[in-house]
C-alpha cells in the first residue's frame, strides 16, 4: 500500500512539474526593453529615453504586456527630468506607463520573417487608458518571437496631461514614442 502512495504521489509531482513547464512554453520577455520618445516644440526638442522597459508576449494566447517605470526616463537636461517626473507625469502617483493589448493577425509564431501587426488594447499613462490600436513590426527568427518595433504618437490631453501656461511653447501637445523589445524564451525563476 505505501509503495502504490509513493507512486501516486511521484505521478502527481511530476504531472505538476510538467504542468508549469507548459504554462510558460508559448511565453517570451524582454526585461530590458527601449523606449524613447521626443517632442519638438520652436523653443527646444525634448527627448527621453529608458533601457528598462519589461514586456511579455504569449504566442498561444497572442497577449502582450508592457510597463515601464516613469523614473526610469533618462534626459539630457536634469531639470527636464525633474520636471516631466514631478510637474507633468506626478510620477509618485502614476509611477508606470503600461500596455495590456492582443496581437490582431493571426500569426505563425514559428515562421521566420517580418511581420506587420496591430496591439488592440488598453494604454494607460498618468492614471489614464485609453483603448489604443498600435502599429508595429514583430521579427520571427530561429522559430520564435525577436523583436518587436513600434512607433507611435501619444496626445497630452487624452491623458489628463496639463501643460501649464509658462511653458505652452516649450512642449509640444503631441509625443512621437518608440518602442524596441528583443524576446528571450521566458524561464520562471
Amino acid at each position: 500500500m505505501k509503495t502504490i502512495v509513493a507512486i501516486v504521489c511521484a505521478v502527481m509531482v511530476a504531472a505538476s512539474v510538467v504542468a508549469q513547464t507548459d504554462k510558460y512554453a508559448n511565453t517570451y520577455s524582454c526585461s530590458n526593453g527601449s523606449i524613447s520618445f521626443f517632442s519638438t516644440t520652436p523653443i527646444e526638442n525634448i527627448e527621453a529615453e529608458s533601457s528598462k522597459a519589461v514586456c511579455v508576449l504569449n504566442t498561444q494566447t497572442k497577449k502582450v504586456y508592457a510597463k515601464v517605470a516613469m523614473t526610469t526616463f533618462s534626459f539630457t537636461k536634469k531639470l527636464m527630468q525633474e520636471h516631466f517626473n514631478e510637474n507633468y507625469m506626478e510620477s509618485e502617483k502614476y509611477p508606470y506607463g503600461i500596455l495590456d493589448a492582443v496581437i490582431a493577425e493571426d500569426l505563425d509564431f514559428t515562421a521566420d520573417g517580418t511581420y506587420d501587426v496591430t496591439l488592440k488594447g488598453t494604454f494607460e499613462v498618468h492614471g489614464v487608458k485609453q483603448e489604443r490600436d498600435i502599429k508595429g513590426k514583430l521579427t520571427i527568427k530561429n522559430g520564435q518571437p525577436y523583436q518587436a518595433v513600434s512607433s507611435f504618437v501619444v496626445k497630452l490631453s487624452d491623458h489628463k496631461i496639463k501643460i501649464p501656461k509658462a511653458v505652452v511653447l516649450s512642449l509640444a501637445e503631441e509625443i512621437k514614442v518608440n518602442v524596441d523589445f528583443i524576446f528571450q524564451k521566458y524561464v520562471k525563476n
